[in-house]
């Protein structure tokens, strides 16, 4: 064994710690100058025979070749396991290779035994790194990773089979049929039509069908009765908060950061509420990936709030290396978890080396890394919507004339004992008595950010008229004006124009000022300026500063200033003081109607323009990401580009490329019809939700270490169907739903059993426990408790004690708030919700590709005994009662029909109704909710 090691590590050394191949310049390691010109190696006559000796000797003089198959620059380039790089082509000294075949590393010396190669041998090899590593005949395929592995393969519409009885087949059942028939079974007849819209409703909505509606459908004989009610139950808004829990549980989406403190996230439940909306309205599933990696790029910036569903580490480490580690490990379980979500592949597995089963390098790890390198967990603002907009300049526009309206009632500036209100951001006004004027100057000694100070637009009345614009001769002047940039500029101040985009910035840090020479005198009134009248940016605002006028130059007189303002922030009135009590009644009372009305618009306008904040990270440059050895924050090696996966396509990016232009480029390739994995893996998914199990019994890894498909042909005729419809998820729930398979019944039979015991071949529906969540909510239902409440921030199934760091104790009491459907429940990480929680309820730290199904005492414990179940029999009771009154054969009734969809049978009337005589309504109501029968999907 050691002597054939000793040929394949000393042809391809990768098995030891072989990768990729850098190219530096051609050239020795020594100077230019120093550098003797080198004979010229050829690889057949100087490389090749070293390797052929080392051959015979390890596989005799019969089979010289035989180890030679394993050389080509191809391998060399994609290396091994370490993903270290075996040669720096150009630099010998450097290059692994020459390290461990000259035995300079003793723990990896090639050969571990025996006599090392000659220094002649060492020499040629040197020579043949540093000039280029020519290998005529043995390049190969130049390094890009390649496999055969069916997922990495193009999705190709497979044809439709056809029975041999020739009935003609929807094309789900077609596929199924056909294993099943090559395995010797049969599918079972169509489910009772009460369990079919029974099991509809759960699967799709997570919640039971009404006793009306399973009347309806059953007395529905007609052929549009089964996919009208598929569509009514897709067209439904619980469709959405069903199928959300699903990928919420895929993308360990959560409301706290988790960790040792595990603060709460306010604002992440906007995300929640787009993944709903995102279903419910059939987003193509294309941009349901390009939103969720590059909305902020596309229009939906709440979307990027998956870039940050993970956990968080808010406490940082006063050691460099540990932070980095923070940081490093932030960014594996986002590429982690789009690897599994999006392309079902174990990325992760990539961070320290090589992908062990899947063609993925350590190099493609880190330049996706480079990809997602720019993002912060954060909150974010959100921009206003056109309507929030259309209705904000309507406000401001009112505000603005009551402002006129009221401006008599203001007293000059400097009168004794008034105070205006606080400087804004989008708009002040300096009164003062009239007074004539050549120059006005506007002076900065203070701003709030301490940074150069900036104004949009520096207008001086006289009257109505603006008479500082530039169009009516007037010129400006400053003490300095940043440069290098066009959008602060001089000409800017009384260009007529407002917003950043058209402004004047200081060069100075917090002070500086600007001047306007009026085209002649003028008697002017007031001054009127702003930071920003858009109200986009808060940042670089005047709070402290003087207006001074003059006639003659440098004959200044002040006629304003800051002095006379409430402090920057302070909120104690929003108005200036109006002075009613020295006109007459009449105009007084008018003016103090007009100031009602500018109080109110003026809470409108804060409301409107309040910034709402959604938690979707925020985004910054990143620097140069580097391929680290082992996963080393601390070991750098060569610097790599932002890009995919080698072996399907590169993005083409350079390393500078813009962050956001970085996940643009990554979120296409994901959504690109061409990507071979996206379709299957997400038709998959869905299949997995409807079925228990997927065509891909391993949904997160469709690599070799996952288990191949049960039926290829059909996973791949859904693949193509839903890129053909437009990536429409609907249109594939539509197909599932209205196949055979999918409506066959569920009950078992012992041939097929013995054949396929779990059912993989889907010879019947398989039956399955609700999860925690729908449990909670079916609970909800039967007892008329159930809130259904959409949207907004969610509610807590905890009572938290707000230390430093957050304790999660169960909660005592329940209320209306707390009834609304559990995906609108805070999510927790770390910690599970008391009663239903224990029924496999992920915790968010991790991503969950389909939940365990435990059967647990305390589950039975829970279930039977909780507080909320309690609560909830006797809310039952009430409500039979309610509806049906105390004749308890019609309450049995009642409640068979609300749990279980159908009437009791004789002997189930009658043993309930003694069980109530001998324990009483809520017992027998407790019963119903702990029954198999209600917690299976059958």
């Amino acid at each position: 064994m050691i002597r054939r090691l000793d040929c394949q590590s000393f042809l391809l050394v990768l098995s030891l710690g072989g990768g990729l191949l850098s190219t530096a310049a051609d050239g020795a390691d020594t100077p230019a100058a120093d550098r003797k010109p080198a004979e010229a190696v050829d690889f057949a006559r100087d490389v090749l025979p070293i390797l052929k000796a080392r051959c015979i000797e390890c596989h005799g003089a019969e089979e010289p070749e035989s180890g030679l198959h394993l050389l080509s620059k191809a391998a060399l380039l994609r290396g091994g396991d370490s993903g270290e790089p075996a040669v720096i082509v150009g630099k010998s000294s450097e290059s692994y290779l020459l390290k461990v075949v000259s035995g300079d590393e003793p723990d990896v010396r090639m050969p571990p035994e025996g006599a090392l190669l000659t220094k002649d041998e060492i020499a040629r090899l040197k020579r043949w790194i540093d000039q280029g590593l020519a290998m005529p005949g043995f390049d190969g395929d130049n390094g890009r990773p390649t496999t055969d592995h069916w997922s990495f393969q193009p999705v190709k519409r497979p044809r439709i089979p056809v029975s041999e009885d020739g009935v003609i087949r929807l094309p789900i059942d077609a596929f199924i049929l056909r294993k099943l028939t090559e395995n010797g079974l049969q599918p079972s007849p169509r489910a009772e039509r009460r369990t079919l819209i029974r099991r509809l409703f759960l699967v799709m909505h997570g919640l039971p069908p009404s006793p009306e509606q399973i009347d309806a459908f059953v007395a529905d004989d007609s052929v549009a009765a089964w996919p009208r009610l598929v569509d009514e139950v897709l067209d439904s808004p619980r469709y959405g908060e069903r199928w959300a829990q699903h990928w919420l549980d895929l993308i360990r989406f959560g409301e706290t950061h988790g960790f040792e403190t595990n603060r709460e996230r306010p604002n992440a439940w906007h995300f929640r509420d787009w993944v709903i909306d995102a279903l419910n309205s059939d987003k193509p599933y294309d941009d349901f990936i390009r939103e969720q990696i590059a909305g902020d790029a596309l229009g939906e910036p709440i979307a990027t709030g998956y870039l940050v569903a993970g956990p968080h580490d808010l406490v940082k480490s006063p050691d460099i290396n540990l932070t980095l580690m923070q940081r490093q490990d932030e960014l594996s379980d986002l590429i982690n978890t789009t690897g599994t979500a999006f392309l079902g592949l174990t990325l992760g597995c990539a961070r320290c080396h090589n992908h062990k089963f899947d063609p993925v390098t350590q190099t493609d790890f880190y330049s996706i890394q480079a990809v997602f390198a720019g993002v912060q967990h954060n909150d974010r603002p959100l921009p206003l919507t056109p309507d929030q907009k259309q209705r904000l300049t309507e406000v401001e526009m009112s505000i603005a004339r009551l402002k006129q309206q009221l401006a008599p009632f203001i007293p000059p500036a400097g009168t004794p004992g008034s105070r205006r209100e606080a400087v804004r951001v989008e708009q002040n006004v300096d009164r003062f008595p009239p007074i004539k004027a050549r120059f006005v100057r506007f002076t900065i000694e203070a701003t709030n950010t301490g940074s150069q100070p900036c104004i949009d637009e520096l207008e001086v009345f006289t009257g109505e008229r603006n008479v500082a614009l530039a169009s009516l001769g007037a010129k400006a002047t400053a003490s300095s004006t940043l440069p290098g940039y066009d959008i602060h500029k001089l000409e800017h101040i009384n260009d007529g124009r407002y917003g950043n985009a058209r402004s004047w910035i200081s060069n100075e840090a917090g002070k500086g000022w600007v001047q306007i020479e009026l085209p002649r005198i003028f008697e002017i009134d007031r001054v009127e300026w702003a930071r920003d009248r858009e109200l986009k940016y808060r940042d670089r605002l005047a709070t402290k500063y003087r207006v001074e006028i003059a006639v003659e130059p440098d004959q200044w007189q002040l006629v304003a200033s800051s002095e006379d303002r409430l402090p920057f922030g302070d909120t104690k009135t929003e108005f200036p003081a109006y002075h009613f009590e020295l006109v007459e009644s009449e105009l007084a009372e008018q003016g103090r109607r007009w100031l009602a009305q500018l109080e109110a618009a003026q809470k409108e306008r804060e409301r409107l323009a309040e910034t709402q904040k959604v938690y979707a990270g925020t985004f910054t440059q990143p620097g140069p990401t580097h391929r680290l050895y082992r996963g080393e924050p601390t070991a750098k090696r060569e610097e790599v580009s932002p890009d995919a996966l080698a072996v399907i396509s590169s993005l083409g990016l350079d390393g500078n490329a813009p962050e956001q232009q970085r996940r643009l480029k990554f979120a296409e390739w994901v959504a690109s019809a061409d990507n071979p994995l996206t379709a299957r893996v997400i038709v998959n998914r869905l299949w997995q939700f409807h079925f228990g199990t997927g065509i891909v019994a391993t949904p997160s890894d469709f690599g070799k270490n996952g288990v191949p498909p049960t039926h290829p042909e059909l996973l791949d005729w859904l693949a193509s169907e839903l890129v053909g419809s437009g990536w429409s998820l609907k249109h594939i729930h539509r197909l599932i739903l209205l196949s055979q398979t999918w409506q066959q019944d569920s009950y078992p039979n012992e041939k097929s059993r013995r054949v396929d015991g779990a059912t993989s071949l889907l010879w019947r529906f398989p039956p399955r426990r609700l999860e925690a969540e729908a449990i909670r909510d079916c609970i909800l239902s039967v007892t008329a408790q159930l809130n259904l409440q959409m949207s907004g921030p969610g509610f807590s199934g905890f009572e938290v004690e707000m230390e430093n760091v957050r304790h999660f104790h169960p909660r005592s009491t329940y209320g209306p708030e707390e009834f609304r459907r559990m995906i609108y429940m805070t999510k927790v990480r770390q910690e599970r919700e008391s009663v239903f929680g224990l029924f496999d309820c992920p915790d968010a730290s991790q991503v969950v590709a389909a939940r365990s199904r435990s059967t647990t005492p305390l589950q039975a414990l829970n279930l039977l005994n909780s507080g909320f179940v309690m609560q909830q029999s006797n809310d039952f009771a009430k409500r039979l009662k309610h509806d049906v009154g105390t004749e308890v054969a019609n309450q049995v009734r009642l409640a068979f029909r609300l749990t279980f969809g159908r009437e009791p049978s004789p002997l189930e009337l009658e043993d309930s109704m003694t069980f109530i005589g001998q324990t009483g309504l809520p017992e027998f109501c407790r019963a119903l909710l702990n029954s198999n029968e209600f917690l299976f999907i059958q």
